[in-house]
């Protein structure tokens, strides 16, 4: 499905980008929230401007962060207060090894794409030959993905995209999504996810979601080669690749995976599986671990991505 092919009956704002700019000075304050190496004034601020912004501020609001249009709600997605306010942290050896991995001509899975960070940031990378598949079943939540992503397309930066409406398991399936009104990148197809483990006051709704196996998407979508897979899908990550990793041709194995560390949700061992299958952890931190198949050439030592060093505030996010 293409994003002109989307049929959610969620309502979606159409006013262009740019509609909604903050003020002059919410702007030049959320300049100095964004600059990585600036004084410690400045990171101090954020946590200020995130209530700010949150809560006296009407929303939605448009923002450009790291080369990324962004329309923001803020009230209830924390991937997206965390990389607005505080983009120096959020997932940045994360995002920089994806971009690092992508070729101009690459493919990029990105399985949970929530409102698009990961999506956005390959598609920076990606030219016209390369595709990106962004699933995201969660309406609400997808219809902020299909929004940053129009927002971002132009002449210069033509990947071709599909955004899917649905989710990735074990087999030909439904499940019901439920919705975690607080953070609607925590909704899951789990009931004993990371959100709802230490969040029981959130409210949460309920919608039923249709799931393929992702070879069959593969095949459907005629992807013959993957450099990079990125699974964000809050304790059901086993139910998405052990059978990927069990059953895929070598030739269908993505170079790199980044996956969020949920070992003690999943009912199968995916990190036993990847070594099985002849990938090594390369980043590993308190969130996400990344795995580099073992045919392709590195020096990076454990626990450290190609060329970029530690980051302790990343641990402590």
């Amino acid at each position: 499905m293409t994003p002109t092919q989307e049929n959610s009956p969620v309502r979606q704002d159409l006013k262009p980008f740019g509609s909604y700019r903050p003020n002059p000075v919410l702007g030049w304050l959320l300049a100095l929230c964004h600059r990585e190496h600036g004084p410690r004034s400045s990171r101090l601020l954020a946590p200020v401007l995130r209530k700010i912004m949150t809560k006296l501020t009407p929303l939605p609001v448009d923002i450009c962060v790291g080369g990324m249009k962004l329309r923001c709600q803020f009230t209830d997605n924390y991937s997206e207060k965390k990389f607005v306010f505080t983009p120096w942290r959020y997932d940045r050896q994360e995002r920089r090894l994806l971009q690092d991995s992508l070729p101009a001509n690459g493919v990029f899975l990105d399985i949970g794409a929530n409102i698009g960070l990961y999506t956005l940031s390959a598609m920076q990378v990606i030219g016209a030959a390369g595709r990106v598949l962004a699933f995201e079943p969660n309406p609400a939540t997808r219809q902020r993905l299909l929004f940053n992503t129009a927002a971002n397309k132009s002449p210069a930066n033509a990947t071709a995209l599909t955004v899917l409406d649905i989710g990735i398991a074990d087999a030909d399936s439904q499940f019901v999504l439920q919705l975690d009104s607080s953070n609607l990148g925590a909704s899951s197809i789990t009931n004993n996810n990371r959100s709802r483990l230490g969040n029981a006051d959130s409210r949460r709704t309920e919608v039923t979601i249709n799931c393929k196996p992702l070879l069959s998407v593969l095949q459907e979508q005629q992807i013959n080669a993957i450099d990079v897979i990125k699974i964000d899908i809050e304790g059901a990550e086993d139910k998405a690749m052990c059978p990927y990793l069990r059953d895929a041709p070598a030739a269908l194995l993505a170079k790199l995976i980044i996956i969020e560390n949920s070992p003690h949700l999943w009912q199968e061992d995916i990190f036993a599986l990847l070594k099985q299958r002849g990938y090594r952890r390369i980043l590993h931190n308190r969130m996400n671990s990344a795995f580099l198949l073992s045919t392709q050439p590195t020096t990076q030592t454990p626990g450290e991505a190609p060329g970029i060093a530690a980051d302790p505030e990343r641990e402590n996010s």
